[in-house]
């Protein structure tokens, strides 16, 4: 950075400092990214499976909302440690029609999950769908939590790994700039 405050000082300051202080300016506001990783190749969210009540869900039912789909398991403590950030970002987005949360719990049964949620007092307050055979293996998870977002035509478009913080301001921001 020296070497180039040099050669400024070295110029005519009034033909070349602020074009350069414009060049600067904007390559800066590229540090700022979104809170996801944007997903660049065409994967499709492709799911049916229980919920808690024993009722299939498919992907064809949430065509035309986005949907936040969060791939957890309940001995996994950053996946617990994010849940109340993330009811927390369901009650902020529920009154949305075109924003759906979905929790996928993966490799667990319907008992053991229904029994951590109540022995922990700790509910999810958005659909819970359960993966016991883990048979979405596609999605290519590599670690848990994970978490996607979809768009309204049913394109994976954002994905993060690891424990979040969803209900930050920079989340609410990122998602009320998508689905709005």
């Amino acid at each position: 950075m020296k070497k180039i405050w040099v050669i400024i000082n070295n110029m005519n300051r009034s033909i070349f400092f602020i074009p350069f202080l414009f060049l600067l300016l904007i390559s800066c506001s590229d540090i700022k990214s979104a809170p996801m990783n944007k997903v660049n190749e065409d994967s499709r969210a492709i799911f049916n499976l229980p919920n808690l009540k024993d009722e299939y869900i498919n992907a064809e039912n949430y065509k035309g909302s986005y949907i936040l789909i969060n791939f957890w398991a309940t001995w996994c403590a950053p996946c617990v440690k994010e849940i109340p950030s993330l009811n927390n970002l369901y009650n902020k987005f529920k009154d949305k029609k075109n924003f759906k949360m979905i929790a996928i719990n993966i490799g667990q049964s319907k008992a053991a999950v229904k029994k951590f949620l109540f022995d922990k007092s700790l509910p999810i307050e958005f659909a819970v769908l359960l993966d016991e055979k883990m048979e979405l293996s596609d999605w290519n998870i590599q670690a848990i939590p994970t978490t996607f977002l979809v768009d309204e035509k049913g394109k994976i478009i954002y994905k993060v790994e690891g424990e979040k913080e969803w209900d930050s301001d920079e989340f609410s921001s990122f998602f009320s700039s998508i689905i709005e």
